[in-house]
Parts: C-alpha cells; sequence; structure tokens
C-alpha cells in the first residue's frame, strides 16, 4: 500500500468534501449555528433527523401531520415555536455528542475515502495545528462524516456521533 499523495489529490479532498464537513463542525461546535449546519446537511440526513424529533416530542399525529411538519421543518418554513424547538434541540444534542472539542486543535485526512458515487467518509481529527504523516495505519481520535455531493455541493450525510 501506498501512501504517495499529489499536492493536487490532497487540495481537491480538502477543498470539497473536508471544507463542506469542517464547516459544518464549526457551525455546530464553534458558532452554534443550527442555519448554516441545517443549509450543509444533507436531504436524506434532515428527513431523518426532523422525523426522529418530531416522534420522540410531539403527541401521537397522523401519518399526513407528521409528514407535512417534516417537509415545513426541511423547508424551514415550520411555524414557531416548532421550529426554534427543534433548531435547539438537534443543536444541543450535536454539541452534546462531540463533547468539550477545540476544533482549533483539529485536522484532516487528507487520503479521499470513496465509498460510493459522490459519497466520501472524511475524517476530522484532534492532532494539533501541526503537519502530520503517517505511513502506516494509526489510531487517532477523531470524527467520520458522511458526505454526499448532492447538485454538485458537499453536504453531510451521516455525522458519526460519539456517545
Amino acid at each position: 500500500m501506498t501512501f504517495d499523495q499529489t499536492e493536487d489529490e490532497i487540495q481537491a479532498h480538502i477543498d470539497g468534501p473536508v471544507q463542506a464537513a469542517w464547516e459544518w463542525l464549526q457551525a455546530v461546535v464553534d458558532d452554534r449555528d443550527f442555519e448554516t449546519a441545517w443549509a450543509l446537511t444533507a436531504p436524506e440526513l434532515q428527513r431523518a433527523r426532523a422525523r426522529a424529533w418530531l416522534e420522540r416530542e410531539l403527541s401521537p399525529a397522523s401519518e399526513a401531520d407528521t409528514e407535512r411538519a417534516v417537509e415545513q421543518l426541511m423547508q424551514e418554513t415550520a411555524p414557531e415555536p416548532l421550529r426554534s424547538r427543534f433548531a435547539a434541540a438537534e443543536l444541543n444534542a450535536y454539541v452534546e455528542s462531540f463533547g468539550h472539542m477545540d476544533t482549533d486543535q483539529m485536522g484532516a485526512g487528507s487520503r479521499p475515502r470513496v465509498i460510493g458515487p459522490d459519497a466520501e467518509l472524511v475524517v476530522l481529527a484532534q492532532l494539533g495545528q501541526e503537519r502530520k504523516v503517517f505511513t502506516e495505519p494509526t489510531l487517532v481520535s477523531g470524527l467520520t462524516f458522511l458526505m454526499h455531493l448532492v447538485h454538485g455541493r458537499w453536504l453531510v450525510a451521516d455525522p458519526d456521533y460519539r456517545r
């Protein structure tokens, strides 16, 4: 197995899925900005998160009512206080699962991890600020994000929650 990469290969990965994962993580951890994170979340994950929250938090509702509320949350047209309650719950869940993470001490794995058409894994690791080169498999503490390319934009599809 070779670990050689050209600078162009590294930069393409960093400028693509890594940048989107990084922006999502900073929106959540550093800025506590739900709207930015939500805009960087793939529709299938938005749908799953909205449905899970609605089923957990709201009294029993018909399937049609639940689906309507899911669509409103996804399209950012849900009435208040539903939208703000959902946003606060989601943001708190992410922040709680990531713990006290210092994004200033994180870096990205440069090796593309293609897992399918328009899908890559991105690893953001707590390694400090200096560049590190691993020449053999190495265990590091970090987060793994499944990224999907949707309409030309890389979006977070399935964050790896630390529980």
